[in-house]
């Protein structure tokens, strides 16, 4: 794909998705009956209306989409003027891995650099109110992984999230994170120095356009592209009220993804025995020890 064909389609899709309400899930369906973009848009909604579940309201929004395409066109120019990248799911560069969900983002807005599909990749995660011991223990693991070559993903939230970018920094890794924000909407903010380091060397991605605002009902979003992106999730502190961890480790179960629970044998599994039943139950695999990190590298394929 040409880079002027390449931006013909994110207009595109940005007149579909961002001012027509096409949803990632819609955008699967129509794409399975349409093909791609360009059948998408000369569809007119009789032909929208014969596909199952099709409201008119949405068929309407669809079949006028290209009305939408000088909106689309200003508001790909503004990303481009704030150094804002932006990837369709129909480009070589989207991160393949992705595509194992039922709903893959149908675009990905990022600062930096999109992960390397080529490269290892893990996800670290965990409860927000951590203790010392799990920011120690996730520090540790995030390096060695970083010094290992395996590329690092989470998120911005406080306490084992960020401590794992941070890990990755001390071995000099590459790190991204998933936000449940637009890039102009860091959240949270005390999480935006970390936000600039981490683009300065790896990327900040979001499905969300850049000034969409944080809201708690995001976290099941970006949960799932955290899940997907990894070929592995690996926890190292939470407890039964860690509802985002838990979350994490559901969507991991949902599309068949490794999950580790990491225990440090000088203070034992940082959780409860609610929290602790829960991982396991969605599959989660207890690993004692920084020596089963080789292992649980090995384990990504």
């Amino acid at each position: 794909m040409t880079d002027s064909t390449s931006s013909q389609t994110i207009v595109q899709i940005l007149a579909l998705c961002q001012f027509s309400g096409v949803h990632p899930r819609l955008m699967e369906v129509l794409i399975r009956q349409y093909g791609d973009i360009e059948h998408i848009f000369k569809a007119d909604a009789g032909s929208l209306m014969s596909i199952g579940g099709m409201t008119a309201d949405t068929a309407n929004r669809v079949a006028n989409a290209n009305t939408q395409l000088d909106r689309a066109e200003e508001y790909y120019s503004s990303l481009r003027q704030r150094d804002i990248s932006v990837v369709s799911r129909f480009e070589p560069s989207y991160p393949h891995r992705l595509f194992e969900l039922n709903d893959p983002p149908t675009l990905i807005f990022y600062r930096g650099v999109l992960p390397d599909d080529s490269v290892k990749m893990v996800a670290l995660a965990g409860a927000e109110k951590a203790s010392n011991e799990g920011i120690e223990l996730t520090v540790e693991a995030a390096r060695r992984f970083a010094e290992a070559g395996v590329q690092v993903v989470s998120s911005l939230n406080r306490g084992i999230d960020s401590s794992a970018l941070l890990g990755s920094k001390s071995g000099e890794g590459t790190s991204f994170s998933v936000l449940s924000s637009g890039l102009d909407n860091i959240y949270p903010e005390d999480s935006r120095p970390l936000a600039i380091d981490v683009a300065k060397g790896g990327g900040l991605l979001s499905e969300y356009p850049p000034e969409q605002d944080f809201s708690p009902d995001n976290y099941r979003s970006s949960n799932r592209i955290i899940a997907a992106l990894a070929q592995a999730v690996v926890i190292t502190e939470f407890y039964s009220n860690s509802a985002v961890t838990l979350d994490l480790l559901k969507c991991c179960s949902q599309i068949g993804k490794l999950a580790f629970i990491m225990i440090d044998p000088r203070h034992g599994a940082l959780t409860d025995k609610d929290g602790f039943d829960s991982a396991v139950t969605c599959g989660a695999i207890p690993m004692v020890g920084f020596d089963r990190i080789d292992d649980i590298i090995q384990a990504l394929v």
